[in-house]
C-alpha cells in the first residue's frame, strides 16, 4: 500500500496486522487417551471352522496409533465340565488363534470361560457363558422402497430386507444378525473402451472370468443388529430389518447369520453401536475401545477389551426378487460391462472380496 496516498488509513492498518501475528502462539490441547490395553476379539459357536481369538497390544490413542498382535499366547476354553480345548496360531493370519481340533464347536447347553496367557505373563479370563439355542429363521422377505423423482414420479429404488422369527418362552434371549452379499459375475476385469457408434464418451467394457466367480460384498459401517426380547418374550419377532439393496431387474442373493448371544454380549454390541454411530464433531466423543466380558485376574491394573462370544448359529442363503414392482424401478445398481473382441480371460483370484468357491446355500 502506498502511504503518500493514504496516510490516514497506514497506522491503523499497521496496528491490525501487528495484532493478527500478536495474537498468534501456539495452543497445547490435552487429548484424551487410552490405555496401553490388550483387545481380544473371541468367537465360540456351533458351526465348524468358525471359531477363532483375536489378539492385540492396544497402543496410546493418537493420530499413529496401532493395535499390535500379540504372538505367541497360550490359549485355552474350558468348558462347565472341566474340557479343555487348547488353540495354536493360525498360520495364515498374524494375531490370531484356531483350536487344534478343527472340527471343534460349542455345545447347546454348556458354559464356557476362555483363557488366555500373554508372553509377559498376564492372565486373562472371560466371564462364563452359557450357550443358549437360537430359533430358525422363520421368514426372509423384502419390501420395496419408493421415493418420488421429478422426472419420473414415484419409483422404487431399493428394497429392505426384512425377517420374521418365532422367539422361545424362555426369559432373556438375546440375538445378533449378520449378513453376507454373493453376486456371480461374468466379467473379473472392466475398463473403459472405444467410444461406442461416435459417441462422445467411453462404453465401459470387460474381460470374461476364466471360471466361475462370485464377488462378496459385506457390511462394514454401522453393522451392529442385536435384539433383545424383554419386550417381546414368547411373541413372533416380525419384520425385523437385515440391510437394504438397490433395485437392480435380477434377482440378490444374501446369506444371513442369526446367533443367539449372552447378555453381556448384547450390551457390548449396543455401546459399540452407540460410539460408531457418533457423527464426527468436533464435540463428539474421542474414540475408544470398549469393555467386555474379559479381565486380567493376574493384574487387575491392566485394561482389557474385547468380547468373547458364546452362541448358537442359524445360517440361511436366500434369493430375494428385485422384478415384479409395484411402481416402476429406477436403477441404482452397477453398470454391466460389454463384452469385448478379446479371447483373453481373467483369473478369479481369492481375496474377501471375490472367490470362486460356490456360495454354501447357492442352488442354481
Amino acid at each position: 500500500m502506498n502511504r503518500k496516498i493514504f496516510p490516514s488509513l497506514w497506522p491503523g492498518l499497521s496496528v491490525l496486522v501487528f495484532g493478527l501475528f500478536a495474537c498468534t502462539k501456539p495452543v497445547d490441547i490435552e487429548l484424551p487417551t487410552l490405555d496401553e490395553g490388550i483387545t481380544i476379539s473371541a468367537y465360540l459357536n456351533t458351526t465348524k471352522g468358525k471359531q477363532e481369538v483375536r489378539i492385540q497390544r492396544l497402543a496410546p490413542y493418537t493420530t499413529r496409533g496401532l493395535n499390535y498382535p500379540i504372538l505367541d499366547a497360550q490359549v485355552w476354553i474350558v468348558d462347565n465340565l472341566g474340557l479343555r480345548q487348547n488353540f495354536k496360531p493360525d498360520p495364515t493370519r498374524i494375531g490370531y488363534y484356531i483350536p487344534l481340533d478343527k472340527d471343534f464347536v460349542g455345545e447347546l447347553g454348556k458354559t464356557y470361560v476362555l483363557h488366555v496367557l500373554t508372553p509377559d505373563q498376564r492372565k486373562i479370563e472371560s466371564l462364563p457363558q452359557t450357550l443358549r439355542e437360537a430359533p430358525p429363521i422363520k421368514k426372509v422377505y423384502r419390501e420395496e422402497i419408493i421415493v418420488n423423482d421429478s422426472r419420473l414420479g414415484a419409483v422404487v429404488n431399493g428394497f429392505k430386507v426384512l425377517l420374521d422369527v418365532d422367539d422361545p418362552d424362555t426369559k432373556g434371549d438375546f440375538y445378533r444378525w449378520d449378513w453376507v452379499h454373493f453376486e456371480q459375475i461374468s466379467y473379473c476385469a472392466q475398463f473403459d473402451g472405444i467410444p461406442l457408434g461416435g459417441l462422445p464418451y467411453a462404453t465401459l467394457v470387460g474381460l470374461p472370468c476364466c471360471e466361475t466367480c462370485w464377488d462378496i460384498v459385506r457390511c462394514y459401517v454401522n453393522c451392529t443388529n442385536v435384539y433383545s426380547d424383554v419386550l417381546s418374550n414368547g411373541k413372533t419377532i416380525t419384520r425385523h430389518p437385515i440391510t437394504r439393496i438397490p433395485y437392480c431387474p435380477r434377482d440378490y442373493y444374501i446369506e444371513i447369520q442369526q446367533r443367539s448371544i449372552s447378555k453381556e454380549a448384547y450390551n457390548y454390541w449396543r455401546t459399540v453401536d452407540q460410539l460408531t454411530s457418533n457423527n464426527g464433531s468436533l464435540f463428539d466423543t474421542a474414540p475408544a475401545a470398549v469393555r467386555g466380558n474379559l479381565t486380567c485376574v493376574s493384574d487387575s491394573s491392566q485394561a482389557v477389551y474385547g468380547l468373547f462370544e458364546v452362541s448358537d448359529l442359524e445360517e440361511g442363503g436366500y434369493f430375494i426378487s428385485r422384478i415384479n414392482t409395484s411402481k416402476p424401478g429406477y436403477f441404482t445398481c452397477d453398470p454391466i460391462p460389454l463384452p469385448t473382441a478379446s479371447t483373453l480371460c481373467v483369473p478369479c483370484v481369492e481375496s474377501v472380496y471375490r472367490t470362486k468357491v460356490k456360495p454354501r446355500f447357492w442352488d442354481r
